[in-house]
């Protein structure tokens, strides 16, 4: 029949302009979630609704193997008794909000299906989610809505077609929960992250290498190199040395393995107070004062991510207003790239790892891959007491 033949080929045209460059990223922000603990709730209405308690369904069940974090994924349509609930007393329009507002928590991941990109319950628990600076990812169809331009990463499906947009709403969640399948699949089992670092550090090594390779395509040389350099930090770690002088042995590094010519590592208190920190530019590790230590977390990109408890990728630091420009950056309007990382303890942010390169566009996600790695890395033997 003609409809068939013009309904596949309609759709194959759909599948071409699929944005597969943020489909990549939301592949990215939900491994994140995973390996960080993080909550994912997930929210439709009719078809939709059917996608996202599949979408839920596939993250908990289909992507679990031992050794791995399993995702916390929590589908906002399938509780009857609390949604009709809210839908009763408090209107259809705040089924989904009511239900986060009691859950949400900063750095969660909150994703919306809305083929139109306008349902009220979606957009109200997208605003409940900012509020509570969870990040936001976006599945329309259509124009996109008033969702799409709402979220942090939106997931357009280009069709005017409700069909289409369904359809391909449901194969975007099979593909991103297969190549996050994929990822655990092609590796060793990674740490959870809660639990406490072995006593040898080889072993730990052995267990937590493969959470970057699961996050970079790395040639086997690649791998090769990010093992020894996750072995030399967890033996500087298990040395036990004096704080000032292993933030400084763990910077240099950190700095040689990501070719940066500058970077900072700072470790606070659960007051946010500066501990201790080490800085270093040219290449090499200097004395800091803590005027200099304060400047970071009060006014550089550090104090960002400890604000918001998540990474930074700067491709530019003259076009971001979070970069703080510091007395030895080259002279003029020259440009640099960066990447900052969270320290993470116990859900607390107990420090900041940051890495510059002195020309914008050199960092990219394999390097943000990595310096996760060495952050976890220092932060999960860190609890076992040695500095943290």
């Amino acid at each position: 029949m003609e409809q068939i033949t013009e309904y596949i080929e309609g759709l194959q045209s759909t599948i071409e302009k699929l944005p597969k460059a943020l489909i990549e990223e939301v592949v990215y922000t939900l491994h994140e979630a995973r390996m960080y603990g993080r909550q994912v709730f997930i929210m439709g209405n009719g078809g939709s609704a059917s996608t996202a308690s599949h979408f839920v369904c596939d993250l908990a069940k289909n992507t679990r193997r031992d050794g791995w974090p399993h995702f916390r994924a929590i589908g906002l349509t399938d509780n009857m008794a609390v949604f009709s609930a809210y839908a009763n007393d408090e209107g259809y329009e705040n089924v989904f909000a009511q239900q986060l507002a009691s859950l949400v928590r900063p750095n969660d991941l909150v994703i919306g299906i809305s083929a139109s990109g306008n349902s009220p319950n979606v957009l109200r628990a997208m605003n409940v989610a900012s509020e509570h600076k969870a990040k936001t990812i976006g599945f329309t169809g259509f124009d996109g809505g008033r969702l799409g331009n709402m979220v942090d990463l939106h997931i357009h499906v280009d069709s005017n077609i409700i069909e289409h947009v369904e359809d391909l709403h449901l194969a975007l969640e099979h593909m991103i929960v297969k190549t996050l399948r994929d990822i655990v699949r092609s590796n060793r089992p990674a740490p959870q992250l809660k639990s406490v670092a072995p006593a040898q550090p080889g072993v730990f090594l052995n267990e937590f290498s493969p959470m970057a390779a699961a996050t970079m395509e790395e040639s086997a040389a690649d791998r090769a190199r990010t093992s020894e350099l996750l072995y030399n930090i967890s033996r500087e770690l298990a040395d036990k040395l004096d704080l000032h002088d292993l933030l400084q042995r763990i910077l240099k590094l950190t700095l040689d393995s990501v070719g940066a010519g500058s970077g900072s590592i700072v470790v606070l208190d659960e007051d946010g107070n500066i501990i201790e920190g080490a800085l270093a530019y040219a290449g090499e590790v200097h004395s800091q004062t803590t005027q200099q230590l304060a400047d970071i977390i009060t006014n550089g990109l550090a104090g960002w991510v400890v604000e918001n408890r998540q990474a930074a990728l700067i491709p530019s630091t003259r076009d971001d207003p979070r970069w703080l420009r510091r007395s030895w950056d080259e002279v003029g309007d020259s440009s640099r790239s960066a990447l900052s990382v969270p320290l993470m303890a116990h859900d607390r942010v107990v420090g900041v790892l940051t890495m510059v390169h002195p020309q914008a566009g050199r960092f990219t996600r394999e390097d943000l891959a990595l310096l996760t790695a060495i952050a976890l890395t220092v932060s999960i033997t860190g609890a076992k007491g040695l500095m943290l």
